[in-house]
């Protein structure tokens, strides 16, 4: 039939530049990339186009993984929730059942990235003041010294 895995002989095409730019085109202006930059542009620019494309995409994924995993998380809480599900697993009558989350994963986990970040600052601030007060202290250990040395010198000749 003439195709090349039953053909035996090898087929070589050779494409021109022009080509291969041609077909690249489609893909570049998916990428955001204006015709004249992909024209006219310097090859650099495309690169960099290539480069932001694959991090937004891999963005892109984590995105959905991540939202996909909340989804999971939503569904066991809603099953574990529910009485014919658990009365199903021969659970005693007397066992109470979790309560379906009043908010949103993300808003659970924003809260405590807060409040990680309120005792990270306050952890800081403490640092700060008790690196503060050890250096009064020492200052303070220094002048009392100095007036010590003072008070221990001789009297010279004038009598002070």
């Amino acid at each position: 039939m003439g195709d090349r895995l039953t053909d035996g002989e090898e087929k070589t095409e050779s494409r021109s530049y022009g080509d291969i730019f041609d077909e690249l085109l489609p893909q570049y202006l998916m990428m955001g990339m204006t015709p004249e930059q992909y024209w006219d542009g310097e090859y650099g620019l495309k690169i960099a186009y290539r480069k932001a494309y694959k991090l937004r995409k891999e963005i892109e994924q984590k995105e959905a993984d991540r939202n996909n995993w909340y989804m999971g998380q939503y569904i066991i809480a809603a099953l574990s929730s529910t009485p014919l599900l658990v009365a199903g697993l021969n659970v005693k009558r007397t066992t109470r059942l979790p309560e379906y989350p009043k908010e949103p994963f993300l808003y659970a986990a924003e809260a405590e990235q807060k409040k990680e970040v309120r005792r990270k600052r306050e952890q800081d601030q403490t640092m700060l003041a008790m690196a503060m007060f050890q250096a009064n202290i020492e200052k303070m250990n220094q002048n009392i010294l100095k007036r010590l040395e003072k008070s221990k010198k001789p009297a010279d000749d004038t009598g002070q």
